[in-house]
């Protein structure tokens, strides 16, 4: 647990020499699979608060599912969500690394992407398990959500937290494509961009 936690700090701070020092582990899929499964879990006891305060969806989901238990059903699939992103979208980072010229193993690239994708999404975790935990302690919903629905300068700071992490998610997949699938320049971003989109959109799309 202490290596996947300090590959995760890394992929903070410096994405590409941890990345580059990832690539020489063994066992550096299995550490991609556990750093997913650890933000997964993170997610999973989050949603679990949800559903056990009670909470609607704040924004409309994009799953044919009732917004009054939209959060039990999430529990059930939170953790494939995440590890199929991850594996989606280290798959398509790699498909289109191989029309610009990338090479190496999946393993290795789905390594480094984990730990792309990893950082952004612990950094999203945070709001969401304040979200829960504020709920839990009895604040309701309508509050929590005041405060960053209307405009000032605690919804301008959470929009700059938002930006930061998509930011993170590309500069970190690009250098994971760079690292990952032997690439550098324009190709390794746009490998790293196919990648993240894959990644944010299937996240997107059933975790709120």
């Amino acid at each position: 647990m202490a290596s996947i936690l300090f590959y995760l700090g890394g992929g903070f701070f410096a994405p590409s020499r941890i990345f580059r020092r990832l690539l020489g582990e063994r066992r550096r899929f299995a550490k991609g699979f556990r750093i997913m499964l650890f933000i997964g879990i993170l997610y999973l006891i989050s949603v679990v608060g949800l559903a056990v305060a009670g909470a609607l969806l704040p924004a409309p989901g994009f799953l044919p599912l009732d917004a009054h238990n939209y959060y039990f059903y999430e529990m059930f699939f939170v953790l494939p969500a995440f590890l199929a992103a991850w594996l989606l979208g280290s798959g398509a980072g790699t498909l289109v690394s191989l029309a610009l010229g990338g090479r190496g193993p999946f393993k290795a690239a789905a390594a480094a992407w984990a730990f792309a994708f990893a950082v952004p999404s612990f950094m999203m975790w945070l709001p969401h398990a304040a979200f829960s935990t504020f709920l839990l302690l009895g604040m309701s919903q309508k509050e929590f959500m005041s405060y960053t629905a209307a405009s000032g300068p605690i919804q301008t700071a959470f929009l700059i937290y938002q930006g930061l992490a998509v930011l993170l998610l590309v500069v970190g997949s690009a250098k994971a494509a760079a690292v990952g699938r032997s690439m550098r320049g324009a190709a390794a971003l746009v490998s790293g961009l196919f990648a993240a989109g894959v990644y944010a959109g299937i996240i997107g799309y059933m975790i709120r």
